[in-house]
């Protein structure tokens, strides 16, 4: 009998063992399955057809949800009108109508310098000769291995390209943006007089970092300004007329310029929350919730959703991008202030603003004072992810222009003498700092537009002459990424380069060749366009350099004496020597580039040449 109850026991506890192995096993398969429906999911929301479900989807139910709650809001409570230091101004003919006249021959010649010299031959501008030139298009950047996640960022070349498919054609909507961008600040700020309206907008559009990206065709922070205008009209007419479409329209504006810029949402948020506590209270300290408060929490809400959006996509630890390109901070905190006083000018005129609103002194302006809060969200996102550009700021800057000049416009006959000295030696000196820069930039951008332009043309011909044969390009200097976006231009322009196009190279294929790179192969990770390691050109090989190269003219004298020079571009109009050491490299193009910020200008920029080795 013991033994049978052994055996029972043992036969129960080996039962209870299976079945909780069976259990565990069970639990293994449920657990895999659920995260492979959530892998499936997390692809879907991060594939172009899950954002533009997702994307519209929010759209329309954050539309739905502020109108509803702004039809059910009370009146306005906290007349804003306090606020107004001068009243609404009249336009007088004798002063007024000359601005608008100055401001619209400005306008005519920011048009022409625009145009001229163009081509796709700039920085990433592979985007459209290996995508939308050649009836393709460009994917939402979607990025999620690196920490990107864009993806309204240029997608309205994939319906221009339907109608256009010159530099011209294309340029044409970032030059309708600067027209519509400029009389939105002209309609918006009525307490200004049209000619002071006039002089802040031509202040804007003269200050760099605006100034390259209404250049250029692949900058989203072009986007980013011209929705936040928008974005600004709408709710200036929504505080005016408290009309549910201008606040759906606000909606509509802010979605869209949320998923074009990454950091936008510290700029929506930072207007949202601001404008929210500064009419968080009323006079009997008792939170006002009017149809603009609702209005401000949709939109806080939609910069919120975006957050969350980006993080369950990408998640806050995957910053690729931003390591790659990390420097100290504090050295990218002096560079932002070297190139762009007028933004430092605002942090304090803001500081002082929240000070004395708090204090009572001042009444705080909802519609500017919020736009101060995200400027200043937006501009602390830069130096602490240890990044920079000069066109990063393009938003603040708008800002920073609009929120000094107007206080500083509408305060001008209260300043004492002292202070009027003082104000107008601050601002000769930033629109010296700004004209001066951005006068670098157009310099620069259009030399190394037609250097490359005019250097394509050569090996153009080379090819064409050497019919049948392959051709190699040896480029001592210029990194992978800048020989691949040349190479991207040569294919546009009909010259086969190996890779291009997604095609195996052929006998007659341009053959790239670097010593920039360790191994044959893709030049870049994302671009099927080949490059292959050598250490030094062969006889018959096309020696390439850039304008934007780094090379000195020491350095490439040593290819010159071995070559038989083909070509030489000379930077138009012709720029001194001496003067290189007096730029600082900060405000060049290449800035963006890791260790380029502390570099300065080679002797040699701007120049290019083309050689035959011998």
């Amino acid at each position: 009998m013991p033994n049978v109850l052994c055996i029972t026991q043992t036969g129960l506890l080996s039962s209870g063992s299976a079945k909780r192995q069976i259990s565990s096993n069970e639990s293994d398969g449920m657990w895999k399955e659920i995260h492979n429906a959530l892998g499936e999911i997390h692809a879907w929301a991060m594939s172009p057809v899950g954002f533009w479900v997702i994307w519209i989807t929010v759209t329309v139910a954050a539309a739905v949800c502020a109108a509803w709650s702004i039809e059910q809001a009370s009146a306005r409570k906290i007349q804003w009108a306090k606020e107004v230091i001068a009243p609404a101004q009249q336009i007088e003919t004798f002063r007024d109508i000359p601005a608008v006249i100055l401001l619209a021959i400005f306008l005519a010649f920011y048009i022409a310098m625009t145009l001229l010299w163009e081509d796709f031959a700039y920085y990433d501008n592979s985007i459209f000769t290996r995508f939308t030139l050649i009836g393709r298009d460009y994917p939402p950047p979607i990025w999620p291995q690196s920490g990107r996640f864009f993806p309204l960022s240029l997608q309205e070349f994939n319906l221009i390209r339907h109608f256009v498919d010159t530099h011209t054609g294309y340029q044409l909507l970032p030059l309708a943006q600067v027209l519509i961008f400029s009389c939105i600040f002209l309609l918006v700020d009525d307490q200004l007089r049209l000619a002071a309206r006039a002089g802040l907008v031509t202040l804007v559009l003269l200050t760099p970092s605006v100034w390259i990206i209404f250049n250029g065709l692949t900058f989203a922070e072009r986007d980013v300004l011209f929705l936040l205008a928008c974005l600004v009209l709408s709710i200036k007419r929504f505080e005016q007329t408290q009309s549910t479409a201008w606040a759906v329209v606000a909606i509509i504006c802010a979605q869209a310029m949320l998923y074009s810029k990454e950091t936008a949402f510290l700029l929506l948020l930072g207007f949202a929350a601001g404008r929210l506590i500064l009419r968080s209270k009323n006079a009997q300290g008792e939170w006002d919730w009017d149809k603009e408060a609702y209005l401000d929490l949709c939109l806080a809400s939609l910069a919120v959703v975006f957050l969350l959006y980006y993080w369950a996509g990408v998640g806050f630890h995957n910053m690729q991008y931003a390591d790659e390109r990390r420097q100290p901070r504090t050295e990218v905190l002096f560079a932002y202030l070297r190139v762009d006083l007028l933004v430092w000018l605002f942090v304090a005129l803001m500081l002082a603003r929240v000070s004395m609103i708090l204090r009572g002194r001042a009444a705080p302006a909802a519609l500017w004072d919020g736009l101060a809060f995200g400027g200043v969200f937006y501009l602390a996102a830069y130096p602490y992810l240890g990044i920079f550009a000069t066109y990063y700021l393009a938003p603040v800057d708008l800002i920073a222009v609009l929120y000094v000049g107007r206080f500083a416009i509408l305060s001008w006959p209260k300043v004492p003498s002292w202070g009027k000295v003082a104000g107008l030696m601050l601002a000769f000196a930033i629109i010296l700092q700004d004209v001066s820069l951005s006068a670098m930039a157009l310099f620069e951008r259009k030399n190394i537009i037609r250097g490359k332009v005019e250097t394509a043309g050569i090996i153009e011909a080379q090819y064409d002459s050497r019919a049948g044969s392959a051709i190699r390009l040896f480029f001592p200097f210029a990194s992978p990424y800048v020989i691949m976006e040349f190479a991207a231009y040569l294919s546009y322009r009909g010259v086969p380069v190996e890779g291009a196009a997604d095609k195996t190279a052929g006998l007659d294929s341009v053959i790239l060749a670097s010593s920039a790179v360790a191994e044959d192969g893709p030049c870049v990770e994302y671009s099927s366009i080949r490059c292959h390691a050598l250490s030094g050109p062969d006889p018959g090989d096309l020696v390439i350099v850039l304008p934007d190269d780094e090379g000195s003219f020491a350095e490439s004298s040593v290819y010159r004496e071995r070559a038989e020079l083909l070509f030489s571009y000379v930077p138009r109009p012709p720029i001194p020597q001496r003067l290189f050491s007096r730029i600082p490299r900060i405000a060049s193009s290449s800035a963006w580039v890791p260790g380029y910020m502390n570099k300065k200008l080679p002797d040699r920029w701007m120049y290019a040449a083309v050689m035959i080795w011998k």
